[in-house]
């Protein structure tokens, strides 16, 4: 089954991935990681994604129902200026993919 929410959480990254970002990073964005939001709405806690970057391995990620984890790639958070392409693939077709049978998504990510 497909939950709505996970289209509404892969349509929150995109935005979060896609944002430009200005070159100073403040205190506060420091201590507080962006947050995935999709029109004021958090996705629900559970949410199980799997997200690859180019051809490595997949890492899957639970979503906390607070707008997190965020997007990591080799251990640092993901940085939106070097995103080339998004794609979202919601229920069985990423649970095909990916041989879990518990994703509501996967979400694949090419890098410039």
């Amino acid at each position: 089954m497909i939950r709505p929410n996970a289209v509404l959480f892969a349509a929150g990254i995109l935005l979060v991935a896609c944002r430009h970002q200005a070159g100073v990073v403040s205190q506060t964005q420091v201590a507080h990681p962006v947050m995935l939001l999709e029109h004021g709405t958090l996705p629900p806690a559970g949410m199980r994604l799997a997200i690859q970057i180019d051809n490595e391995p997949p890492t899957f990620q639970v979503s906390n129902g607070q707008g997190g984890p965020p997007i990591l790639y080799r251990g640092k958070e993901l940085d939106a200026d070097r995103v080339k392409s998004f794609v979202v693939i919601r229920g069985k077709e990423a649970r095909d993919r990916f041989h879990d049978r518990k994703l509501d998504a996967a979400i694949l990510i090419e890098l410039k």
